[in-house]
């Protein structure tokens, strides 16, 4: 089927980049991708290109497979409750249609039953007990190729994901994961920073521990001796030599979550660690060379506090030789399925015995995590120890996942805004989707899904 991951997110990467084409133009790539099996959930996601086809027929098949015939492209999946053939998602003038085919137990979309519905970015597909994204957002790469996740068992689990816009950082974190290179990671609250740091790591050969330091947890006053270590007797209580954090990543990695609220006098003693390759403990006399690559996190913006003289200015320039930022997982939901497959095998004991009711797959796809992965992990430990291993059901889950419904007019503030601007111009233009697409640098029919998506009328602006 699909070749290597690690390979084929290479290849998209650098091909994009070396095409002929503007690699910053748009290009409109809808993809269907396989995102959860509640009675399965341990299956690895497949995602499929379907710009190259008329229609995709999904039913029930003896395994997951998929195969191209012409235009069209036939999805089996291995479930019970679904029909030989169930659904078809086929393309129409203005887009993409979902058309269930009288199948026995019905097609749901965005957990309401569908006969027959158009399709928008990131719609949720539930057929039997398996769950399918609808992508349609148009993506800067030029390359969507088909890929069962099942081929990035060679990557760190931080790495893998399905997003097309995500593995477009992916790429260029795995070139550089090799190298020295101080590494900057940036992104909210509960994206998998430490995770991220980690990967890193293991794919840098570098045969020295990773040490992780927490720059906001550690006292003030303990920070320079934590860090780099301090003689015996250069201050009240130090009874003993101690290396430090930074001494005990030789050869390895040095992982400083949350850099920005590292002390300024600290800052300076860490800027010589980059610079001189070099660290000296409190209370000698000599510096003690040493070997670590930095990567460093943070949540906040860096700018603003070099701006508020809070962060040197010098050390943010040594510490940014390569800066990745890490979607939230409001943006790469296709991910869902299968970071909750890899964090159910870390929770549970005995992983193979967990399944998960459809009401309580269809809420954990749904709900919209503010806290981001971590947030995500701790509904799971606590439903595998509700469900003592077994089937999660929908009790088992917080409060806030099983209560959550997506309103047709709840928008996140970035989408208000996208909205409001749409509108604007469509009044500007009297309707005139195409000028509307070109003010925005889009193409017409992206402009036309947005619309769709957001519930604007575009014939009530050409009276």
């Amino acid at each position: 089927m699909a070749r290597s991951y690690v390979d084929q997110q290479t290849k998209t990467v650098t091909e994009a980049s070396a095409s002929e084409a503007d690699p910053d133009a748009e290009h409109e790539l809808p993809r269907l991708i396989v995102v959860l099996h509640g009675r399965k959930p341990f299956a690895p996601a497949v995602r499929l290109c379907i710009g190259s086809v008329d229609e995709v027929a999904i039913g029930r098949g003896n395994e997951r497979s998929w195969r191209r015939i012409g235009r069209r492209l036939e999805l089996s999946l291995d479930d019970h409750e679904i029909s030989r053939q169930h659904a078809v998602v086929r393309r129409v003038p203005d887009g993409w249609e979902l058309v269930d085919l009288d199948s026995k137990n019905g097609t749901k979309l965005n957990g309401v039953r569908a006969t027959r519905a158009n399709l928008v970015d990131a719609d949720v597909i539930e057929i039997g007990a398996v769950f399918l994204m609808f992508r349609d957002e148009s993506t800067s790469l030029a390359e969507c190729g088909d890929l069962d996740m099942a081929a990035s068992a060679r990557l760190p689990p931080a790495l893998r994901t399905a997003s097309i816009d995500v593995a477009a950082s992916v790429g260029p974190l795995i070139k550089i994961a090799p190298s020295s290179v101080p590494v900057l990671i940036r992104g909210e609250t509960g994206t998998g920073k430490e995770l991220t740091a980690r990967a890193i790591h293991d794919l840098s050969g570098r045969r020295g521990p990773f040490v992780p330091v927490n720059c906001g947890a550690i006292p003030r006053t303990l920070v320079e001796s934590e860090l780099f270590g301090s003689k015996r007797g250069a201050f009240s209580g130090a009874r003993d030599d101690r290396e430090g954090l930074v001494r005990r990543a030789d050869g390895g990695t040095l992982f400083l979550d949350e850099i920005a609220e590292l002390p300024e006098e600290s800052q300076v003693a860490l800027l010589r660690v980059l610079q001189e390759g070099e660290v000296r403990p409190i209370g000698a006399t000599e510096c003690i060379r040493i070997d670590v690559r930095i990567v460093a996190a943070t949540h906040q913006d860096l700018e603003e506090r070099i701006a508020a003289g809070k962060f040197r200015q010098d050390l943010y320039a040594r510490l940014i030789g390569f800066v990745t930022k890490l979607a939230p997982l409001r943006a790469r939901r296709e991910d869902i399925g299968m970071l909750i497959g890899a964090l159910l095998a870390r929770i549970g004991e005995d992983p193979q015995r967990i399944t998960i009711q459809q009401a309580a797959a269809r809420a954990l796809v749904s709900y919209a995590y503010p806290l981001n992965i971590r947030e995500l992990e701790q509904a799971l430990h606590a439903a595998v120890a509700l469900s003592e291993g077994g089937e999660i059901r929908l009790e088992h889950l917080p409060e806030a996942v099983r209560s959550y419904r997506v309103s047709a007019t709840e928008l996140r503030p970035e989408e208000q805004a996208l909205r409001d601007r749409i509108v604007e111009l469509l009044r500007e233009h009297r309707g005139n989707v195409t000028a509307v697409g070109r003010m925005l640098g889009k193409a017409p029919i992206q402009i036309r899904r947005w619309c769709r998506r957001f519930s604007i009328e575009i014939a009530s602006f050409r009276a």
